[in-house]
Formats: structure tokens, C-alpha cells, sequence
């Protein structure tokens, strides 16, 4: 992959946590005009050609593994000598969003083919000061909050102009390299607009109300690494929770920022990328800017997604251009002057986004499906980018069965599965996966479970999109490399078969949706079943073996019995002195999952389907109709439901529910969100499925008139 380099890192005699190091290659510019940058690199790296922003990344791989970043920058290149400066972050920590790998960069300059410099031979390291090492974990699956420390020797560095701190290069060992079939992202700039401004307190005190909920992830324990709060060099949660409002005004804007004033800026759509900021301290100041995808009354609040949303910059006097490690999500920002005097030259967030989504354009008779439209190609662009990701805030990581939704959204868009290629490969790639049961798939990868939580569901997922990504692309390689790791998942599900074949006390955390559904899930869950059964049935189909679809037709036929009570199919069963005995609990998603699954069918449950399309869907909220059977959420039963209306030719049905269901959201954030309300994450990737069936109208509509 690699003509010429070798990985390299700073000599260092420990691992430390949440390592920044720099590392400056120099070149002159010949006659050819063909110039390759090649890099690769954990756990993430920025690279600077002159001063000015180039390239970010890696594309993520399994624990192990690496991929290469490939483009061509010839156009880019001045005349003479061309300095290029990486910083690249080691985290040391478990997190959903890397494997814990150890840090390095590996980085070479092809002029015409043919290797100009690279990193073991020409290359200056150093560390970096302006970044502050011992912080606070940004979230429980993310890795630290970003403090940044602004004088002439930031400037200085990011230019390559001038180096401090230099510090001695290391030659590691080969790293397993592979290539990239994701595309490199788009990183374009889109400035914010000023929608208000006022003044709050810095440095009160405040109560021990808890105002972050889920895992904790402020102080280290024994599976979850970071640093003890008394050792760290700034607390963010601390500092944000000691700011107090005073005063807002809409569409106000006091101009310079100074001791105590703060100004809200509005980015139109709930945007992903690296924070970018131009600024001028007139004085030494200190600025917090404070992100969230909505405002929560009429503020920021950074703590609403159960992160610490804010990245800090301690300024001395001068002119800077700053910009984030790691990319963040928001509409709204809030950039608060707690001390000292500065000006905002401009604010602007350079996007990481899938580039087919600009190559993208649908324009509908209907306003509401063109906003619906893009709404989804705005959540797509964002969680498509090296892997498919549920969540490109809190989490960044690549989750099962969200990637069987967005894949499909990746196919429709840009004809390929390129990403989805990557993703699903790195389950594959390791041997074994460490802290999970032998057999399990972890439940989002490339990351590390160190307290051994998995879902198992979520393994299923797995060989449902692989059936799925196979019928789309053909691709018998990947298929076959699945093949062992498919089997031996069955081989951990087998002990957990009960007389009935029914999986029972499955261990780890047995996810049906989010909805009261996950509280039906001890004993015998009805819904993990059914997906057991149509598990069973792709791969029985994949791999050419008779007796899984027999076993998942066998299946089906219990739950058919055990399961249906005459009117809906009941979630659970418990045991009772040694008997399974039918709990009375019944949720909307699971009639979903029995359809989906082919538990059921519209013409061996008539009547069940008939109640299902007319008295359920975005509109039963309001009649109350069945108050008994408990409602779905977006993820993932109404996907669910609006699949089986398209398999079932409901098209019109279909269109007025996508509006019902997701316009509310595209008006308030330009995307789709993880639940029916704004309380979680408003920019899920799933959501992006949403394209499919708006394009399979219009394709449809096309051909009746042709």
C-alpha cells in the first residue's frame, strides 16, 4: 500500500492518555503535477499543507488494522518549498468510536508515482503545547473534552514556520494496512449566522442536581479509563456548570465579545464537522463555545445529549484561526467571553460529510417530500463517512442494525456500498474480539467493551444487512469471509435454546427498540426470536444449507403458537414452576417484527394486519386506539411499519405516514432523529433510509408516465 513509508511516533517511555503529537514533512515542488498524499494513522489525524486546512481522518479499521487515505493535492501545492504539519491524537482509552490501538502516523508524498518524502526518512516531531492533555472525557463512548491554548507558537506550528518542543522520532513496526473503499470526506466550510446575544456569570457555584444521566463518565473505574478528576488541568463540566445566564436578546448582536457577553449563532441545519473559528483577542481571554442540535429554552445546553459539548480556547493577545481535533454536532452555538476582550471574525464549522450527497438532487411536486428528501440526505451525509454510524455526536460509532438502514440509504444514493464494504468488513477482520463471549459480535465496532456488554440481537442485524449488502452487490468474497463467524455466532446462541427451540435468558443486553418494549425482554422475547428465525433463515440461504431455513421455519411455527393470543402476538413469556407460561404484555413493534420477520404474513393474519394498517401508525397517538398495546418509536418500529407498507404496495399510505412521522423533524433540524422526540440525538443515521422509499416513488411515477 505504501511505496516507501514507515510508521513512526515519539519516543515515549510510558502510554499516555489523550496524546497529541506533531509530526512536519518538507518538499519542494517539481515540474510533475501529479502529487499523492498518502496517510495513515491512530487514532485520528489533521493534516495542514502552508498553514491551511488539507485533509482529516483515518477511515477507521479493526483493532489491528488500518486504512490508507489516498488523494491527489497537486493543485494545491505552491511553488518551491511546501511544508506539511499532522497532528495526530492517541487516546490510550476504550471508547465506541476507536479501537484501542497504540498511536503512530505512517505518511508519505508521491510525485508522479514515485516516492518525494515520507515519514520515517524527513520527518520533524514534536509535541504540541496548546493542547491540554488532562481533561475530562467528552462522553462515556467518546473519548476527551478539547482545551486549547492560542499564542504565536500555535500559529507558528500549524504553518510549520516555526517548530518548538521538537522531540525524537521513533521507526515502529509494519502496521496491517488496507485499502479505503469509502470515499475521502468533503470538508467544506458553512459560517454560522449570529442570532443573539447576552451576558452570564462565570465561576458561581451550583448544586449537586445531576444534569447528566446513562453510564458515568467523569472519574475512572476499572473498566472505563480517563483521567481522576483531581489530577486534571481543566474541568469543563465543573467550569460550565458555574455559568449562570443573565440576560439574552434575539437578533441582537453587541459586537465584540468581552468579560461575561456571549453571542448565539444559528447554522440552519444540525450540521456535523470541526469547529473553525477566526478570531481577534484584543486582550488575553478566555472562550467557551457551547453546542447543541436545539435549543433548549431559548439556550445552549451542553449537557442535553449526556456530553460535555463545548470546546475551550484560552487566548493571548493576537489574531488566530482555530479549529477543533475531533468533528462535533450542532445547529446552535454559543460562544461565551468569560474574561479578557476578543472579536469574532468568523465562526464557521468545516463539515465532514459524504460527498455524494452533494452530487445528490431530487426536487418533488410536494414541498413537504423535497424537505423530507433532504432532511434524509443531510443524516446520511454525516453517518456515512469512513463507516456507517448511528450517531456522528455522543457516540461516532458503527452500530449494528443501524448499518442495515443506512446501508440501504448509501446503495440508493450512490449506487455503491463502499462504506458499507468497510464497515461490515471490520467485524470480520479480527480473530477474536476481546471481552465478549467467543462467538458474540460486538455490538458496535471498530471500539472497545471492556465492561463486556454486547447485544445480541444486534449480531443477528449482522447477517440480515449481509444478506442485504450481498443481494445489492453480488459480492461472494465477503460473503464466504463471513461464513465461520456466521456459524460460530449460531454455535453461542445454541446453548440458549430451550425444549421449545426458543432462545431464553439470553445474557447481555437484549434490545428490541426504544419503547416500552424493552422492558418485556426477560425470559422469552418473542421479537429477538422471530429475528432469530429469519437470522437463520439468510444464512440458510446464503450458504446454501437446507437445515437453517427448516430450523427457522420450525421456529416460526412455535411462535406462531405461543406467542399469538388471538388478537396480537405478545412479547414475552416467562417461567413459571418450570412452565413457560404467555405474559399479557404487547407492544406495537413487536405485530412489526412478526411481519418483517415473516412470522406473520398480511394473508395468514388478516385481521392482525388490517388493525395494523388502519387503526396504528403516526396518528394513533391521538385516537388511543388499543391503549392496551404499547406504542413504537422511531427506532426502530416505525422503520419497521413503513417497510411492510412498502412491501405490501401501500404507496400512497406510505408517503402520507413519512410525512406525519418525520416533517416535524426535517422543519426543526434539516434532519431525522433517533426517537419520535428531540430528547435524544436529532441526526441518526438510519433515519437516512427515509430516501429509499421517497426515490422508489418517484422512480415509480416515472415509469407510469413514460
Amino acid at each position: 500500500m505504501f511505496e516507501e513509508a514507515k510508521p513512526i511516533w515519539i519516543e515515549s517511555k510510558k502510554k499516555d492518555y489523550n496524546k497529541l503529537c506533531g509530526f512536519l514533512l518538507k518538499f519542494n515542488k517539481a515540474e510533475a503535477s501529479e502529487y499523492t498524499l498518502n496517510v495513515a494513522a491512530a487514532d485520528c489525524y489533521q493534516c495542514y499543507l502552508n498553514g491551511a486546512f488539507l485533509l482529516a481522518g483515518p477511515a477507521r479499521c479493526a483493532k489491528g488494522f488500518f486504512r490508507m487515505d489516498s488523494i491527489d493535492f497537486g493543485s494545491k501545492l505552491q511553488e518551491g518549498e511546501n511544508i506539511l504539519v499532522f497532528l495526530v491524537a492517541s487516546y490510550g482509552v476504550n471508547t465506541f468510536q476507536y479501537a484501542d490501538n497504540d498511536g503512530f502516523l505512517q505518511a508519505e508524498v508521491l510525485c508522479g508515482g514515485k516516492p518525494l518524502t515520507c515519514t520515517d526518512k524527513y520527518t520533524l516531531a514534536f509535541d504540541v503545547p496548546a493542547h491540554t492533555q488532562k481533561t475530562l472525557r467528552y462522553s462515556f463512548q467518546r473519548a476527551f473534552t478539547e482545551v486549547w491554548k492560542l499564542d504565536k507558537n500555535y500559529t507558528e506550528m500549524l504553518s510549520g514556520e516555526r517548530i518548538r518542543n521538537v522531540r525524537e522520532a521513533v521507526v515502529l513496526p509494519e502496521r496491517k494496512i488496507l485499502p479505503r473503499a469509502s470515499r475521502i470526506p468533503h470538508f467544506e466550510r458553512k459560517e454560522g449566522c449570529i442570532v443573539g446575544s447576552g451576558t452570564a456569570l462565570s465561576g458561581q457555584e451550583f448544586d449537586d442536581t445531576p444534569v447528566l444521566s446513562g453510564p458515568a463518565f467523569l472519574e475512572p473505574r476499572r473498566e472505563f479509563k480517563a483521567f481522576a478528576r483531581s489530577r486534571l488541568e481543566c474541568d469543563l463540566y465543573a467550569e460550565l456548570r458555574g455559568q449562570k445566564l443573565i440576560s439574552f436578546d434575539y437578533e441582537v448582536n453587541r459586537g465584540d465579545l468581552e468579560d461575561g457577553s456571549f453571542q448565539l449563532f444559528d447554522f440552519k441545519v444540525n450540521g456535523c464537522g470541526f469547529l473553525s473559528l477566526e478570531l481577534t483577542a484584543y486582550t488575553d481571554c478566555t472562550l467557551y463555545v457551547i453546542f447543541d442540535e436545539i435549543l433548549t429554552d431559548s439556550d445552549v445546553d451542553p449537557f442535553r445529549l449526556n456530553c460535555i459539548n463545548c470546546v475551550k480556547f484560552v487566548c493571548k493577545e493576537g489574531e488566530y484561526r482555530a479549529i477543533s481535533l475531533e468533528p462535533y454536532v450542532f445547529r446552535y452555538a454559543k460562544i461565551f467571553c468569560s474574561e479578557g476582550k476578543a472579536r469574532i471574525r468568523n465562526f464557521s464549522i468545516r463539515e465532514v460529510a459524504n460527498p455524494a450527497a452533494a452530487e445528490k438532487h431530487f426536487v418533488s411536486e410536494d414541498p413537504k417530500i423535497s424537505r423530507l428528501y433532504a432532511a434524509a440526505l443531510n443524516t446520511f451525509k454525516y453517518n456515512c463517512v469512513d463507516i456507517l454510524m448511528d450517531c456522528p455526536s455522543r457516540e461516532r460509532a458503527g452500530w449494528l442494525c443501524d448499518g442495515y438502514f443506512t446501508g440501504r440509504a448509501e446503495r440508493v444514493i450512490t449506487g455503491r456500498n463502499d462504506t458499507e464494504h468497510d464497515f461490515l468488513e471490520n467485524f470480520l477482520l479480527p480473530k477474536k474480539t476481546d471481552h465478549l463471549p467467543k462467538g458474540m459480535l460486538p455490538m458496535c465496532y471498530p471500539s472497545e467493551h471492556s465492561d463486556g456488554n454486547f447485544i445480541p440481537n444486534w449480531a443477528m442485524w449482522f447477517v440480515l444487512e449481509l444478506d442485504r449488502y450481498f443481494s445489492e452487490t453480488g459480492d461472494c468474497d465477503l460473503v464466504a469471509r463471513a461464513k465461520s463467524r456466521i456459524y460460530a455466532l449460531f454455535t453461542y446462541f445454541a446453548p440458549f435454546e430451550n425444549e421449545y427451540g426458543l432462545l431464553e435468558k439470553l445474557p447481555g443486553w437484549v434490545f428490541i427498540e426504544w419503547s416500552k418494549a424493552a422492558e418485556f425482554t426477560n425470559d422469552v422475547n418473542y421479537p429477538t426470536n422471530m429475528l432469530y428465525a429469519l437470522c437463520l433463515q439468510k444464512a440458510g440461504e446464503l450458504y446454501g444449507d437446507p437445515a437453517l431455513c427448516e430450523k427457522a421455519e420450525s421456529l416460526r411455527e412455535t411462535i406462531r403458537k405461543l406467542s399469538y393470543n388471538g388478537e396480537f402476538f405478545a412479547d414475552h413469556a416467562v417461567r413459571q414452576d418450570g412452565k413457560l407460561v404467555q405474559c399479557r404484555d404487547t407492544s406495537e413493534v413487536c405485530q412489526y417484527y412478526a411481519f418483517f420477520t415473516e412470522t406473520a404474513t398480511p394473508d395468514s393474519y388478516p385481521s392482525l394486519w388490517e388493525k395494523l394498517v388502519t387503526d396504528f401508525g403516526p396518528d394513533r397517538k391521538k385516537t388511543n386506539r388499543y391503549p392496551a398495546v404499547c406504542f413504537a418509536n422511531a427506532f426502530i418500529g416505525n422503520y419497521l411499519r413503513l417497510i411492510l407498507l412498502e412491501r405490501n404496495g401501500r404507496k400512497g399510505q406510505l408517503l402520507e405516514e413519512i410525512s406525519d412521522y418525520f416533517l416535524y423533524m426535517a422543519e426543526k433540524t434539516e434532519t431525522l432523529w433517533e426517537n419520535d422526540t428531540d430528547f435524544a440525538s436529532c441526526n441518526h443515521g438510519f433515519a437516512s433510509y427515509v430516501v429509499s422509499w421517497i426515490d422508489e416513488q418517484a422512480e415509480n411515477k416515472q415509469e407510469r408516465s413514460q
